[in-house]
């Protein structure tokens, strides 16, 4: 069984739906539990492969949340329990103590909780746990570090990207703009995150109002949306580029929307585990310029695979932006690259048999993970 805090639009979640979806029957049977029930990844669940239901947290810090999981627990006999983050965490621990689960995974996915109190609950609960798991060996890297928990404890898993649903264009992507409403001129930038502050959205903004100013034809595509929309919308608005910008909400067709864009960049400042948006990129031939924040170096090779730019760096991205703009060999070279790279080392295949792999073993299980299935 899988706690989440919900199924939202989100890398942690679309790494839970592909587990679950696509771990072997054979093996395995999934559930998922929500603490906050609708989120847009629920449709994304195979009804015939996995149980979805909700443990609705009525307030703050619910303290009948735990029980209410327990019993459920306990009503679908699960033998593993992998909770996910830290809104899950000490829910998990209390459920886990009162329904004897026999196993009990939890899994990082970036956010790290820095206050005293919550870092001694984080060291505490990861402690209680059978195993502790993080997305990236960079991860794993900043749990001792900033926790202060025992890095030989903690085993990285990778994210996978699905290549059968990201793979690169035949052609021009300036074609595929148009079911996105994305004028077919111009170099297209695109960024897949929401609009919250750690995304850090407004440097882009910035580079690509500088770069306008340069003369260069380029168009930001943005994908997402969050409490910050309404900011963004003034600033392209303040920066004369609200023709150069193109807000296209939250939309399930990112594979399509990749294939129609030349560059994807990301720009996070911080809290990033792995991110999804930029493997998926690599996998369908977009070169990628990423900030040098968790694995993002480790995903794009130390630069080989993509390029990389210091938090913040405003001139550095804007240069950055500007070498990729002028010159299609160079973002040539980065797309093949970064699709070599995510085909050696980011397979969704050998992510789930991983997660698999962990299941069975946490479960005292000395046995092998069948095939992995496909799932449509």
């Amino acid at each position: 069984m899988h706690v989440v805090y919900s199924l939202a639009s989100g890398g942690m979640e679309n790494g839970v739906v592909n587990i679950c979806n696509r771990l072997p029957q054979t093996q395995f049977r999934s559930s998922v539990c929500t603490f906050e029930a609708g989120g847009p990844m629920e449709r994304r669940l195979a009804p015939d492969r996995v149980e979805l239901f909700n443990v609705q947290r009525r307030f703050g810090n619910d303290p009948t949340v735990p029980i209410r999981l327990a019993r459920e627990i306990r009503r679908r006999k699960v033998d593993v329990l992998h909770t996910h983050s830290w809104p899950t965490l000490l829910e998990g621990l209390l459920a886990n103590t009162v329904a004897r689960v026999p196993c009990w995974i939890h899994g990082e996915h970036g956010k790290l909780m820095n206050r005293r109190r919550q870092v001694i609950a984080q060291r505490i609960g990861w402690g209680m746990s059978d195993q502790v798991l993080a997305v990236s060996s960079a991860l794993a890297d900043r749990m001792t570090e900033e926790i202060g928990f025992d890095r030989g404890r903690i085993t990285p898993i990778p994210n996978g990207v699905d290549t059968k649903r990201f793979f690169p264009r035949d052609g021009n992507g300036h074609r595929l703009r148009g079911q996105f409403g994305i004028p077919k001129d111009g170099v297209a930038v695109g960024m897949v995150a929401r609009f919250v502050p750690f995304k850090n959205h407004k440097v882009v903004f910035d580079s690509i109002a500088k770069l306008h100013r340069l003369g260069l034809n380029v168009r930001l595509v943005l994908a997402g949306d969050g409490p910050l929309k309404d900011e963004l919308v003034k600033m392209a608005v303040d920066l004369n580029i609200s023709d150069r910008v193109h807000f296209l909400g939250i939309i399930d067709q990112v594979d399509a929307l990749l294939r129609a864009i030349d560059v994807l960049v990301s720009s996070s400042s911080h809290n990033e585990g792995m991110s999804n948006s930029i493997l998926e990129a690599m996998a369908s031939g977009v070169p990628v310029i990423a900030t040098r924040v968790a694995a993002a170096m480790e995903v794009l090779d130390d630069g080989r695979a993509g390029v990389l730019v210091s938090p913040n760096a405003k001139d550095e991205l804007t240069q950055s932006l500007k070498i990729l703009i002028e010159s299609p060999e160079r973002r040539q070279h980065f797309a093949q690259k970064g699709i070599e790279r995510v085909s050696e080392k980011y397979s969704l295949p050998t992510m789930i048999r991983s997660y698999g792999e962990a299941y069975l073993r946490t479960a005292g299980i000395d046995s092998p993970v069948d095939a992995i299935e496909e799932f449509r």
